[in-house]
């Protein structure tokens, strides 16, 4: 992110002198040769060319936002005028004051030899009011397209936001079910899966608001949800869990892969039923592959689980984090489930 914004500001300087530099080498067109050209018109160039790339950015930044943007086009056109006029005129009436062509006899070294000082004036008029129109129109351009982004963004992260809310209330009621039942039971261990239920909340409190979490953190917020489903189901099911690579100095989209592997255990365990859930994940230089495995058995469903939250949320959650960047693929056969999912992280 940093390499990028760095990037940008170099970008935006090299363009910068490129367009203070460039039009003084186009002086040719009115004299015959660059070491023909007086220095007050060099100096009427790089002025003018400055106060156009100050315009640009005044524009772009705060201009476009306070005036167009908000459809006071009025007060608008007027601060676009009154601009033009400073730009067109001051640096064309700067030189002139200052530098009155002498024309050798014949004009031999000049093409300003049958031009007026008035008809001199004008044309670097005509010429400043086009580089004007055009950095207007280009400025405007600009902070359209972004500002499309930024709606186009801030929409993504509203859809974001509310996927995420339908998290909380779902683990919370369904963990606090499980371990009310080891209450009940009087477990010894009840006290270990409110533990692992205090560190899950405090993670999906605390760092799941950002876009992207440590894969550590992640990776540990998953062991601790499948060690508490372990320690609910007991000997009822036959739950496998592995992983492999590493994590140090890679991200991920916070709640991405709970959902397939929370549909594992919501749709895969029975106590009445052979359980079979297995959940691989890897880590690659590049990506992160998640499979989740589990036998279809015959559940009852209460009303803590119908939250609407599962499969459609977690792949909705892929398409506005990590669009063209995953692949996700779904076996839903007769007695068992599988997903398979691919996510290139950095």
């Amino acid at each position: 992110m940093a390499m990028k914004k760095q990037y940008r500001i170099a970008l935006h300087i090299i363009a910068c002198l490129l367009f203070l530099i460039v039009p003084v080498f186009f002086a040719t067109h009115s004299f015959m040769s660059l070491k023909d050209v007086p220095l007050p018109f060099i100096f009427k160039d790089l002025f003018r060319n400055s106060l156009v790339i100050l315009f640009f950015y005044v524009n772009y930044l705060y201009l476009i936002p306070q005036f167009y943007l908000t459809k006071r086009f009025l007060i608008y056109i007027l601060i676009l005028f009154a601009t033009l006029l400073v730009i067109t005129f001051l640096p064309t009436l700067l030189v002139f004051q200052q530098f009155t062509p002498v024309f050798p006899a014949g004009g031999s070294n000049m093409h300003y030899h049958d031009r007026t000082w008035f008809g001199s004036i004008l044309l670097e008029v005509r010429l400043c009011m086009y580089l004007y129109i055009s950095v207007v129109f280009a400025s405007i351009l600009f902070r359209l397209n972004y500002h499309f982004k930024q709606l186009q963004t801030e929409k993504m992260n509203s859809e974001l936001s509310y996927l995420k809310a339908q998290i909380n209330p779902h683990f919370l009621f369904n963990t606090l079910n499980s371990i009310y039942s080891l209450a009940i039971e009087k477990s010894p261990n009840t006290a270990p899966s409110i533990i692992k239920l205090s560190s899950m909340m405090r993670y999906v409190i605390s760092d799941t608001a950002n876009k992207y979490v440590s894969l550590e953190k992640e990776m540990n917020y998953i062991n601790s949800y499948i060690e508490l489903q372990k320690i609910r189901l007991g000997d009822t099911a036959n739950v496998n869990f592995s992983f492999s690579g590493d994590t140090e100095h890679k991200i991920i989209a916070p709640l991405v892969l709970i959902p397939f592997i929370e549909n594992a255990f919501k749709h895969g365990v029975n106590p009445e039923e052979p359980s079979q859930i297995d959940i691989q994940i890897s880590v690659s230089e590049t990506n992160l592959y998640l499979h989740v495995f589990n036998l279809k058995v015959p559940h009852i469903q209460d009303h803590h689980t119908k939250s609407g939250y599962g499969l459609k949320n977690g792949s909705e959650q892929l398409n506005i984090i990590y669009p063209n960047k995953h692949h996700l693929q779904i076996e839903d056969k007769e007695h068992s489930f599988t997903v398979t999912l691919k996510i290139e992280i950095v």
